[in-house]
């Protein structure tokens, strides 16, 4: 079944249809896939499959491990990594191997340490510069170098990469890929299958492309597994907790929180957010693009909440609380305000010792915001009835 049409260009009253190219051309091939894809990094949707996989740097391409050369490799100033692999979908045997591949190469990674990870990368990308920190300073000079290796390290041991197969057509049933993900067991990675369709403008002798996500992990259940070989007690948490499914960007959020807020505050307002789910079909929603990252408690478009992974929770007058001219969210934050003896600034709610309203503040009046979660949802409901 098609599920996409091809685009079109619009001059002013004319309409011009781009032809797709075919799969069975010659002028382009896997080295050409690559190229692109290296030159131009914003060309993949990292931050759509993860968000802590933003801003990848290009380093290197067949870059050398235990199980073949790796096709592209990416980095990040938070050492987060991304794996790429392209294929020409004309040939059947590289559709069956494409993903026993990219999976073989992130076990070889994971059990590299950041010496030779480093290493591997500078003679791969050919690189003047002596460090791989170097590479990575040129574009964002203020990052701090023991911060960067310990992060870089503590993904390799964790084996936390975006994995990406990449090609022109990906035309493989999607669910026997993902039987096969799931025989490998004891994995924990993000994967992603990208298309980049070819278009063709004859009249300007051009080429459109247009990527697209074709699945990723997240959409299936029991796919995020463990992919280091040294067991941590981190590890058989993460093994119980396997139903979750938490997202890469997701675990690195909490990971932060606790940092700011300690282990038990951050299990508490876990299980708040469960419970949120649970009674209110209030979603957990990570931002984008933060620094830290944040969690917005949404129910469709109406967000309830924004917690940082410093622990500071606000309340922005966003989404579809815009539709109703912010009546019923100053009526929500005025009573958080009041509840926590507090006080509703613009966008946030200050704590009765005058201080940005926080996780702890949140904790202490659970219950009572659980209320007004409830009396705010009839309202919302009633609202929706009669917009």
């Amino acid at each position: 079944m098609k599920q996409h049409s091809s685009p079109i260009i619009i001059k002013g009253e004319k309409a011009v249809s781009l032809k797709k190219v075919s799969l069975k051309s010659t002028f382009y091939n896997e080295d050409w896939i690559q190229n692109l894809c290296f030159n131009n990094p914003n060309l993949l949707p990292f931050v759509e499959l993860e968000p802590v996989f933003d801003s990848m740097i290009p380093i290197c391409r067949e870059l050398a491990t235990e199980s073949g050369y790796v096709d592209l490799l990416y980095i990040n100033a938070n050492g987060f990594i991304t794996i790429g692999e392209c294929k020409l979908w004309r040939n059947p045997e590289a559709r069956r191997k494409v993903v026993g591949q990219i999976l073989d190469y992130a076990k070889d990674l994971s059990k590299w340490d950041y010496s030779k990870f480093e290493s591997e990368c500078l003679k791969a990308g050919k690189w003047n510069e002596k460090t791989l920190f170097e590479v990575i300073q040129k574009d964002y000079p203020d990052i701090e170098e023991a911060e960067f290796i310990d992060n870089v390290q503590k993904n390799l041991e964790k084996g936390r990469f975006l994995l990406l197969i990449i090609g022109d057509g990906i035309q493989e049933n999607i669910e026997d890929l993902v039987r096969y993900i799931n025989r490998k067991g004891n994995l924990h990675f993000t994967l992603g299958l990208i298309e980049l369709p070819v278009y063709e403008n004859k009249e300007e002798n051009e080429l459109i492309i247009t990527p697209r996500i074709l699945a990723k992990t997240k959409e299936i259940p029991r796919i995020i597994y463990l992919i280091s070989d040294k067991p941590t007690e981190e590890d058989n948490q993460l093994e119980q907790a396997k139903e979750k499914s938490q997202t890469i960007s997701e675990q690195v959020y909490f990971e932060r929180l606790e940092k700011s807020i300690g282990i038990e505050k951050t299990k508490e307002l876990e299980q708040l957010i469960t419970t949120l789910d649970f009674q209110f079909n209030i979603k957990p929603s990570l931002g984008k693009r933060t620094t830290l990252g944040t969690i917005n408690l949404k129910l469709n478009d109406w967000n309830f909440g924004m917690i940082d992974a410093k622990g500071i929770v606000r309340f922005w007058a966003n989404g579809r609380w815009k539709d109703d001219e912010g009546k019923l969210y100053f009526k929500y934050t005025k009573k958080i305000a009041d509840i926590a003896n507090g006080q509703c600034e613009s966008g946030y709610i200050k704590n009765a010792d005058g201080n940005p309203f926080d996780v702890s503040d949140l904790l202490k009046i659970k219950d009572k915001w659980m209320v007004i979660l409830k009396e705010t949802i009839d309202e919302i409901y009633q609202y929706d009835e009669n917009d």
